[in-house]
C-alpha cells in the first residue's frame, strides 16, 4: 500500500440524499469481531468533533493507522473516528445519525459531553433554541426536496442510457478485468467496507477522491458520463474481490449511495478503480472509455435531452447547497448558545484521560 498521512484518508458515512438522511454508521465497528465503539452523546457547541480530531491526531503521533469520517453538513467538522488496528471507533451518535448501542458496557461505550455543560445557562435561550433547531430542520427537509428533483432528471436519463448498454461485452469485459488484475489471496471470502466518497455540503459536493490515491499506488480510470456502466463494472469487482478474500472499500456517491457505487479500494493490492466523467486522456495508462460500452446512435438520438437533465440536476444540487449554507447558518447559532454553557477546562481533562484509555 502507498504511504499515506491519516488525515489523508477521508470519507463520509452519512449524507443527505434523494431520500433523506442516509447512514452508514453500522459500519463503524463489528461486536461479534471485538470492536470497541465510543458514542459520544451532547448538544451543538459541546465539542464532540474536537475531542475527535484529538484522539486522530493522537493516532498521527502513535502511527497508528485511522480513518477520518467527515460530517457532510459541515465538512470540515469530524462526525467519527476509525482505528482499525486498536479495533476502535468514536462516533458522534446524535441525531441525524443516533446511534444505540448492542452490547452495552460490552462493545460500546456512551460519552455523555453534556455533564460539563451547565444547562441553567441554556434556560435564558429557551424559546430562540427551540426555533433555530426547527429552523435547521427545515432546511435540511428543503436539500431533500432539490436532492428529489436531481434524481428525477438522473432518473429519466437512465431511461434512455441503460436500455442502451450493450450488457454482453459489459460482462464479459468485467470478468476479464477481473481475472486480469484481482488475484485471490485467500479462500475465505471477505465482506466490503462501503463508504461515501462524495457529498452535498454547504460548500457544494465534496469530493475525498484523494483517499483512492491515498490508500493505492494504481488507480483504473473508469471514464462514464453516465455511471451506469462504470456501476456494472464496479459492482462485479467488488462481488469478485470480496469472493477472493480481497478486502476493501466499495465506495458511493450521495445519489445513490445504496447501489451505485463510483470507487473501489484495495489497499492490499495497492490497486483502486474509480468512475469519473469526461474524456481519456491520450497518454494516460490504466484507463477504460465506459462509453463504448453505450449505443452511440440512441445516445445521439437523444441528445438535447440528456444535456437538459445534466444542466437541470447540476443546478438541483446546487440548490440543495444552498440550503446546507442555511442550515449551517441555523446550526452555528446553536452551537453560540451552547459553547457558552460549556466548562471547557473539564473537557480538556476528560479528552485526555480518554486518550490514554484508548491507546495506553
Amino acid at each position: 500500500m502507498t504511504n499515506t498521512t491519516n488525515d489523508n484518508v477521508s470519507f463520509f458515512l452519512g449524507a443527505n440524499t434523494p431520500e433523506g438522511f442516509y447512514s452508514l454508521f453500522p459500519e463503524l465497528y463489528s461486536p461479534e469481531d471485538g470492536w470497541r465503539l465510543y458514542i459520544i452523546k451532547g448538544g451543538p457547541g459541546t465539542g464532540k468533533s474536537t475531542l475527535m480530531k484529538r484522539i486522530a491526531a493522537a493516532a498521527d503521533r502513535r502511527g497508528q493507522f485511522c480513518e477520518r469520517i467527515y460530517c457532510s453538513s459541515d465538512p470540515e467538522s469530524l462526525d467519527a473516528v476509525i482505528i482499525p488496528s486498536l479495533k476502535v471507533s468514536i462516533a458522534d451518535g446524535t441525531p441525524p445519525h443516533v446511534i444505540e448501542p448492542k452490547y452495552p458496557g460490552v462493545s460500546e461505550k456512551f460519552l455523555d459531553l453534556g455533564l460539563f455543560r451547565d444547562d441553567r445557562k441554556l434556560e435564558a435561550s429557551r424559546e430562540e433554541i427551540i426555533e433555530t433547531t426547527k429552523e435547521n430542520s427545515f432546511y435540511h427537509k428543503k436539500c431533500v426536496d432539490f436532492l428529489l428533483a436531481a434524481r428525477s432528471c438522473r432518473n429519466d436519463t437512465a431511461s434512455v442510457v441503460i436500455p442502451s448498454m450493450k450488457i454482453a461485452s459489459l460482462h464479459k469485459f468485467s470478468e476479464k478485468l477481473s481475472e486480469k488484475l484481482l488475484n485471490s489471496i485467500c479462500d475465505t471470502p471477505v465482506k466490503m467496507k462501503k463508504r461515501i466518497i462524495s457529498a452535498v455540503t454547504p460548500e457544494g459536493i465534496r469530493d475525498f477522491s484523494h483517499t483512492v490515491g491515498a490508500l493505492s499506488e494504481r488507480t483504473v480510470v473508469l471514464y462514464d458520463n453516465f455511471g451506469c456502466a462504470a456501476a456494472v463494472i464496479l459492482k462485479f469487482l467488488s462481488l469478485r474481490a470480496a469472493e477472493n478474500g480481497i478486502e476493501g472499500y466499495c465506495c458511493y456517491d450521495f445519489m445513490n449511495p445504496v447501489s451505485s457505487p463510483v470507487a473501489l479500494i484495495l489497499p492490499s493490492l495497492g490497486l483502486a478503480f474509480q468512475r469519473v466523467k469526461g474524456k481519456p486522456e491520450k497518454n494516460e495508462s490504466l484507463t477504460v472509455n465506459c462509453m463504448r460500452f453505450y449505443d452511440s446512435t440512441v445516445l445521439s438520438r437523444h441528445k438535447n435531452r440528456l444535456a437538459f437533465n445534466s444542466r437541470s440536476e447540476n443546478e438541483m444540487i446546487s440548490g440543495a447547497g444552498e440550503c446546507l449554507i442555511k442550515a449551517k447558518a441555523t446550526h452555528d447559532r446553536l452551537e453560540k448558545y451552547y459553547i457558552s454553557a460549556m466548562d471547557f477546562e473539564k473537557m480538556n481533562d476528560f479528552s485526555e484521560k480518554l486518550i490514554k484509555e484508548i491507546f495506553d
